[in-house]
């Protein structure tokens, strides 16, 4: 670490004597172990030498097995392996409805019955005899969640059409512009930009898209951690109040739909919750 982010981690952590993670089990070896690496860089005196402890207090020790895992995954382990105490969850606090929690039980444990499924297929929102309206409360303000890539695309580009259709507003179209050493890209480099995705749809799902669509008074969803201090973090929820163009972008008239020539200036988003 560079000695400006070493002074950033010891000024965020000068005051705080713990720190709290929720469901710490899910969290992988690597990341621990890296996390214990920065907060006993940010707790030791700047004129003292690194702490050998994790999280600069409890002593860190070699494991024996040293032969799959990398090294940051055996401290990592070694780092799970210190915690004496351990707290088993017994009773769901949350959950107030006493079917949908015996459900939950027999889930926890492989036991689901015949009752359970047909509470299931209860929810089940495009059977027949379901009356939902989706132009209506509360299904007009429903989020949709799919863990399909296209799935949601597409949805996204319904939902914007569908909102500009209804509330009047523009919709914005921005393209994205590819640029190596300041200059526009080759056809066969944006050949190659086109096709890297055939091979790796992991890497393809998290790639920004080619191009969006937006329009004032969207709804929003951050799916990255942009500053956890004030909780524009993933998940966090807003909505789109203005969107300024660029200065050097020509006259749009009256049309309903707007491919831009620029990106936009920046957007203003209004978050639902955040702690600036």
């Amino acid at each position: 670490l560079s000695e400006e982010t070493k002074a950033k981690l010891q000024k965020q952590w000068k005051h705080r004597k713990y720190l709290i993670i929720d469901e710490y089990s899910m969290i992988a070896k690597t990341f621990l172990a890296a996390l214990s690496r920065n907060i006993s860089i940010a707790k030791e005196a700047e004129d003292s030498r690194p702490s050998d402890h994790s999280f600069g207090a409890e002593s860190l020790f070699s494991p024996l097995n040293t032969a799959t895992d990398s090294l940051e995954c055996q401290l990592g382990r070694k780092i799970y392996e210190e915690f004496s105490t351990v707290v088993i969850l017994k009773e769901q606090m949350r959950v107030t409805d006493t079917t949908w929690g015996d459900l939950l039980d027999h889930l926890r444990h492989g036991r689901m019955q015949e009752k359970h499924i047909q509470i299931l297929r209860q929810l089940i929102i495009s059977k027949p005899e379901a009356s939902v309206d989706f132009s209506r409360d509360p299904w007009s303000n429903a989020a949709l969640v799919t863990p399909r890539h296209a799935v949601r695309r597409l949805w996204n580009e319904v939902a914007a059409r569908q909102w500009c259709a209804s509330t009047g507003d523009r919709l914005y179209v921005c393209t994205a512009e590819d640029t190596i050493g300041g200059r526009q890209l080759s056809w066969p480099e944006r050949y190659a930009v086109a096709s890297r995705g055939n091979n790796d749809r992991k890497r393809k799902s998290k790639d920004l898209p080619w191009k969006i669509e937006i329009a004032k008074g969207m709804k929003i969803l951050v799916t990255d951690n942009v500053e956890t201090d004030l909780d524009v973090t993933n998940g966090a929820r807003g909505v789109i109040e203005d969107i300024i163009l660029h200065p050097d972008e020509p006259a749009i008239g009256d049309s309903p739909l707007v491919n831009l020539k620029y990106l936009p200036a920046y957007i203003l988003v209004k978050l639902c919750r955040t702690r600036a």
